[in-house]
């Protein structure tokens, strides 16, 4: 069983003047989905949205090249001490169709976002900033019309170790650390930052 389809939230290019959040809750104790797997199409006519917010930006007036390291910043609450997250970023192409510019393109363990080398729970009910960092380049020409989507998920698949957010060590975690479910609030304070340009025009 799927959960229900996640809606679209705009990419905007500036931070809006009131604050506002978008909610997420992720049961892990709920077994039902336990079949799940990721699509590995690189053109599709859908995004996965399992356990995602997904957001989208207004389309490009002009075409642009997005290239090189992307980075920035996710400011959030959540009711537990950690979570895995994957960042994917996709062109949705004018005819809707979906290109995928890599995938994963950040994943992240909340709890080593500030050092690698060191677990640093987080503060349960806390509001709190946390910097990503992608480890690969990428290149793409946007036409004009296309639009570029962002797709943050909370990791929920069979296939890789479940972090259920308690004060211990992933490794250490049982079922039993997957109640309450997770729930998050997204604030729209948070960033994204892709370097791009606008190419020279073609003579």
């Amino acid at each position: 069983r799927q959960p229900p389809m996640t809606a679209v939230h705009l990419l905007a290019t500036q931070r809006p003047q009131k604050v506002g959040f978008v909610h997420q809750s992720v049961n892990f104790a709920d077994r039902s989905d336990a079949d799940w797997t990721p699509p590995s199409e690189v053109r599709t006519t859908s995004i996965p949205t399992h356990y995602s917010v997904v957001f989208a930006s207004a389309p490009f007036q002009q075409p642009a090249e997005l290239s090189g390291l992307f980075s920035g910043q996710l400011d959030l609450l959540l009711n537990k001490a950690d979570l895995d997250l994957t960042l994917s970023l996709y062109e949705r192409l004018p005819d809707g169709s979906y290109l995928k510019l890599f995938d994963p393109a950040v994943e992240l363990r909340a709890s080593y976002a500030r050092d690698r080398s060191h677990r640093r729970p987080l503060t349960r009910g806390a509001r709190q900033q946390l910097e990503f960092h992608s480890d690969r380049l990428f290149s793409r020409r946007f036409a004009a019309g296309s639009r570029l989507v962002l797709v943050l998920s909370v990791n929920k698949r069979p296939d890789q170790e479940l972090n259920y957010g308690s004060d211990q060590p992933v490794s250490a975690e049982s079922i039993a650390d997957a109640k309450p479910p997770l729930t998050i609030r997204w604030y729209d304070s948070s960033y994204i930052d892709v370097p791009a340009e606008s190419p020279a025009p073609a003579h």
